[in-house]
């Protein structure tokens, strides 16, 4: 009889610590933050709490491939406290997608208030378990890996205008001309590919500016991306103006340049040679840029009159184009320099000089160049004319010259010379004006003085002009 009851006791014993556990469901374990779903991109950081309530509960973190993380370092890793435990995420990789779960173990026995039950030298251990998951869900920033921003393709071939875009979820890419939007769709001359635009029989037309503009929407965010590339049409060179003259003037002591401009992709090379030989000496400069070359000629003397010949060449073709250097005459000076009017942008130039009947035909004047800087200038230079800025102005009647574009209410030296084909004559006297302050409509009243300025470096300029106004 006293077996029969013993059994009975331990079976309700057993009976209500389950009915206890039973009690306490899932509510003692929570996630925080408790969302069950969360997006975050590529190398974001992240960290989540898996919180029990039961001090004497242990859990564990296990990856969407059911594996527990155990490791306390690491890109990604746990960290335990009294109460939780926490995943870390130093830098989240797409790799690392998908439902992660906390599990929880709670063991409890006669000892633990919340069973009600005596305490007896037989109590029963029982446990129960808990688990909460999150799905991670991780994005890929658009990027454009490895995407050259000049390409270039050959004249009269298909081409592909490369355009690596990265992303997940992958972005729906467009592509724009100039600024202009591609119709892909039905299109005979372009098609959209995975990996860029292609462009059927490229001619030099297509050369510019493409955009590749990748943008993705989806039901957590938006975002848009774009990078430019310009295109390149390879081709052989061929000259940029054909109207250029083939024959130009110098004077002995005076100073010419001939240009030489092609247009070639890849940029071609630039070679100058003077009667069949390469030029060398002090009296010759060669200026390069990446479609075209100047020849600057210091003619010393007539040896250095004569055929210049400007070759233009890459792997795709030769232009060559021969210039004739002949002798001209040199120009007579301005006979007339002044000032009519100054303005607050600018001066109105009275210019004039003689024609002379012992000149050629086509060794008359045909134009003024003038010279300027302003005071502030000319002191930092040094009396630096090379310095200077210019303007040139084509003959005309009445000689009046309107030179613009100035700083108001500043103080410029000026000076000008004759233009005709074989090059610019001895500069004029240096003069001093001055443009206006304000936008009123004033008279100005000159005052020319012949006579000698002495200005901050000790340069002696041989007239000064002073200026009185009024309304």
């Amino acid at each position: 009889m006293d077996l029969l009851l013993l059994l009975h006791l331990l079976i309700l014993l057993i009976s209500q610590n389950v009915a206890v556990l039973g009690q306490l469901d899932d509510s003692w374990l929570t996630l925080a933050p408790s969302t069950p779903s969360i997006t975050h991109f590529v190398n974001d950081s992240f960290i989540i709490f898996c919180k029990t309530v039961q001090k004497d509960a242990s859990a564990k973190w296990k990856d969407p491939k059911g594996k527990a993380r155990e490791n306390t370092k690491g890109r990604v890793h746990i960290e335990k406290k009294t109460g939780f435990l926490a995943l870390v995420f130093e830098h989240i990789a797409l790799t690392d997608k998908g439902n992660w779960t906390c599990e929880a173990t709670l063991t409890n026995n006669n000892n633990n208030e919340a069973t009600s039950l005596s305490s007896t030298p037989d109590a029963v251990a029982v446990s129960s378990e808990a688990r909460k998951s999150f799905e991670l869900l991780v994005n890929q920033k658009i990027s454009f890996d490895k995407t050259e921003l000049v390409q270039s393709a050959g004249e009269g071939r298909d081409a592909t205008v490369k355009c690596s875009v990265q992303g997940d979820p992958r972005p729906d890419v467009s592509w724009l001309y100039n600024g202009e939007y591609i119709n892909t769709v039905n299109s005979t001359k372009y098609k959209k590919l995975s990996d860029g635009l292609f462009i059927k029989y490229v001619q030099q037309s297509d050369a510019g500016e493409y955009t590749c503009r990748a943008m993705r929407i989806t039901p957590t965010f938006a975002d848009s991306e774009q990078i430019t590339i310009l295109l390149r049409i390879q081709h052989k060179p061929h000259w940029f103006d054909n109207d250029t003259s083939l024959v130009q003037y110098a004077y002995i002591g005076g100073m010419v340049n001939i240009s030489c401009d092609a247009m070639g992709e890849p940029p071609p090379s630039f070679t100058w040679v003077h009667e069949g030989r390469a030029i060398t000496g002090r009296n010759y400069r060669i200026f390069y840029a990446d479609y075209g070359s100047t020849l600057q000629i210091h003619v010393r003397n007539e040896s250095q009159l004569g055929d210049y010949k400007c070759k233009v060449a890459n792997q795709l073709g030769m232009l060559e184009r021969v210039v004739k250097l002949r002798k001209g005459q040199k120009p007579s000076g301005p006979t007339r320099f002044q000032l009519l009017r100054s303005f607050t942008d600018g001066f109105d130039l009275d210019i004039r000089s003689v024609k002379y009947s012992n000149v050629e035909e086509n060794m008359h004047t045909f134009g003024y160049r003038v010279q300027y800087m302003s005071e502030g200038d000319f002191k930092h230079s040094a009396g630096n004319w090379s310095y200077a800025k210019h303007k040139d102005f084509l003959l005309q009647r009445g000689g009046r010259f309107v030179l613009d574009g100035l700083d108001r209410n500043t103080t410029y030296l000026v000076r000008a010379a004759t233009r005709n084909k074989a090059g610019l004559s001895d500069w004029s006297t240096v003069k001093i004006f001055a443009t206006l302050t304000n936008f009123g409509r004033k008279t100005v009243m000159i005052i020319i003085w012949q006579t000698s300025l002495i200005i901050g470096l000790g340069y002696t300029l041989s007239e000064y002009v002073k200026f009185g106004a009024y309304f």
